[in-house]
């Protein structure tokens, strides 16, 4: 569903003895669907040394690199030492190891079935020391349906002005030419959340759940035209 927004500015400019440049903007929009789910998930480790955060790590680490129904994206794995401050002394108690990746996937289904491994991983581990976070399921507009919306709406743009070139041009006797169209501006509507941020830590197994249900959202440009008429 496309529309055009109502409204616009119009600055009239004299040019040259009955000539005349028009300056103003236009908005565009279309209405979508968001086509994509998306997720971050954080596992945190602490542990006294080195070599039990890498073991508890790698569990997560090799399910989720095993994985090619979900894409993940801005993986990266961080390892810190840890210390307790008391009387203005530091001691070392160990280290916490973090790793986070990013999640999505057209299919509810097979990101609900990701995450309920991660759980069914994190359940199998029965420690406090380990924690696993997955938060703002969200529905997005992909990259894909953003720029394909954006062209067709560059498209309707276009064959509107040159339309109003050519009633302008009869209503006023003149003959008006486009000069430049400036198509930069861009705006989509909010995210859709999907469910809210949710920590499993030592609860018993949740089977993740994510509704299939989204709204839709407005993709909108805002081009300005100059015309002359002369």
């Amino acid at each position: 569903m496309k529309k055009i927004l109502v409204g616009m500015t119009l600055c009239l400019l004299p040019v040259l003895s009955f000539s005349y440049e028009l300056n103003f903007n236009k908005g565009f929009s279309k209405v979508v669907n968001p086509d994509l789910l998306t997720t971050s998930i954080d596992v945190s480790v602490e542990k006294k040394n080195e070599n039990a955060v890498n073991t508890e790590i790698e569990k997560f680490n090799d399910f989720i690199k095993k994985t090619t129904n979900v894409t993940l994206k801005n993986g990266s794995f961080t390892l810190s030492p840890k210390y307790k401050y008391y009387d203005n002394k530091q001691e070392f108690i160990g280290y916490v190891g973090n790793l986070r990746y990013s999640a999505e996937s057209k299919n509810a289904k097979e990101l609900n079935g990701f995450m309920d491994k991660l759980i069914s991983i994190k359940d199998s581990i029965k420690s406090d020391d380990v924690k696993l976070n997955i938060s703002n399921v969200a529905w997005n507009i992909s990259d894909d349906l953003q720029n394909k919306s954006i062209d067709d709406l560059r498209l309707d743009a276009i064959h509107w002005i040159e339309a109003y070139s050519k009633s302008l041009s009869t209503s006023i006797s003149k003959n008006c030419e486009v000069t430049k169209i400036n198509i930069s501006e861009t705006n989509t509507g909010n995210i859709v959340y999907a469910r809210s941020e949710m920590l499993y830590s030592t609860m018993s197994k949740k089977v993740a759940d994510v509704s299939p249900m989204n709204s839709e959202q407005n993709i909108t440009i805002s081009p300005n035209f100059v015309l002359e008429c002369k």
